[in-house]
């Protein structure tokens, strides 16, 4: 028999193959994510949070608005803020986790777009980004938070 006759098997078995990593991967994510957990973007091991609490920050954009090239309008753009209170009608905001790598020790931060309507909360993104560039907002963040 020639190859062309064991070509459909071939090709069933590689898309079942990757169909399984993929599963592996997705539930990797959800259980680490129950864990209050990340995966490391650098080494892929898994990074615990390493604050106590969640950064909150407004951003210029409402409703359904869009921005290009996320990491840099956030880290220009972002308001630090206290509490869901002070984020006004229609207009989004960014809550911030911080996750530090158990393996390689690199810190990153997992940013989630959202718009909150009448109490409910609507993701319109999520972003896992370099600690380093968002550092100076944290630190802002933090000194406000320490000032009230």
């Amino acid at each position: 028999m020639d190859l062309f006759h064991y070509l459909p098997y071939l090709i069933l078995a590689a898309v079942i193959g990757i169909v399984l990593l993929f599963g592996f991967l997705f539930i990797r994510e959800i259980i680490r994510g129950q864990k209050g957990e990340a995966t490391c973007m650098y080494c892929k091991a898994a990074a615990p949070k390493a604050s106590n609490h969640s950064y909150l920050f407004l951003i210029p954009v409402y409703f359904g608005d869009k921005y290009g090239d996320a990491e840099n309008y956030l880290r220009t753009h972002m308001r630090p803020i206290m509490e869901n209170r002070q984020i006004p009608t229609g207009q989004r905001a960014c809550r911030i986790e911080l996750y530090r790598c158990s393996r390689c020790d690199k810190k990153q931060v997992d940013i989630t777009d959202f718009l909150q309507v009448r109490g409910a909360v609507y993701i319109k993104g999520i972003y896992m980004f370099a600690y380093e560039p968002f550092r100076h907002l944290l630190e802002e963040w933090d000194n406000m938070a320490n000032n009230m």
